[in-house]
Order: structure tokens, then sequence, then C-alpha cells
């Protein structure tokens, strides 16, 4: 009988192959059902795109509110808004950069966040709300609110 360098006869390393093989094929087997499944729950969940202008108007508004509840500590703003996939603008990402009046003539930036403005699915019924939602996706705020829904007027709210 013919041995490897380590040993092993043939029908054992077969065996092994053979063990390894099956293992592989179960794992495939269980990745085919969860994508099948996956594919099959998302058939009810519908987004609508969101108008980036609508957005930036909205992120502008949140933006003048920080501006106003910092007390002077921030003096100048700007926003940058782009559609986070090409195409298909289910999400609106900005970027807010705050700055006093030293930090401006410097050219540098007091305060830096970014959020993303999205609408909730929804399936299709009679009752359809198209609301815009907005989340801090960097670590920094620059802001009192952690919640950007929560502000005064709804700048995140019914549109």
């Amino acid at each position: 009988m013919s041995t490897q360098q380590n040993n092993f006869p043939r029908c054992e390393r077969l065996g092994m192959k053979l063990n390894f093989m099956l293992r592989k094929s179960i794992l495939a087997g269980i990745a085919v059902v969860v994508m099948g499944t996956s594919l099959l729950f998302t058939g009810s969940t519908f987004a609508h795109n969101i108008d980036l202008e609508k957005a930036w108007e909205q992120t502008r508004n949140y933006a003048r509110l920080v501006r106003k509840e910092s007390g002077g500590k921030y003096l100048h703003y700007t926003t940058n808004c782009v559609e986070a996939f090409r195409n298909h603008n289910h999400i609106v990402r900005c970027v807010i950069q705050y700055q006093n009046q030293r930090d401006r003539a410097a050219g540098v930036y007091t305060c830096k966040e970014t959020i993303e403005v999205y609408m909730t699915p929804h399936g299709r019924s009679n009752t359809e709300v198209y609301t815009l939602h907005a989340r801090h996706t960097s670590g920094n705020t620059c802001g009192s609110r952690q919640r950007l829904e929560d502000t005064p007027g709804g700048f995140f709210s019914n549109l």
C-alpha cells in the first residue's frame, strides 16, 4: 500500500478528502437556503427615492438650528449632500462642517458631522407616509441633539 510522507495510507487520505467535501457541500446548501429566504421575504418591501434638493434643504435647516443653539460657538456652516448609491437615491449622505471666526480665518473647521437622510421601507398600503428620517453616521455630534427627528419644526418629518 502506498503511503504519503506523513505515513497516512491512501484509504485514510481518501476518507479525509470525502469528509471535507461533505462539509463543504453542506455549507453551500445552507448558504443557498439563506439567500433564497432573504429574496422571498423582501418582495413586499419598498422605498421611495429621496429628492436630493429636499434632503439638502432639510440638512441646511438642521445646520442653522445647530448654529443658533450653539450660542455663538459656530458662526458659519457648510453642507454637502450626495446620493449614497448611484442611480437610486434611497439614502442621501450629508457632511456638515461648522466654523467659528478664528477657524474660518485659518481655513479649518471647528466641528464636522455626517448624517444620512432616508425613508423607512414600507409595503403597499393606502396609508403610506412619506417621512424623511436622519441619523448621525459619524461618531461626532456637533449639536446637542442625538436624535435628528426631535428637531423643532420637524426638519426631518412629513414632507
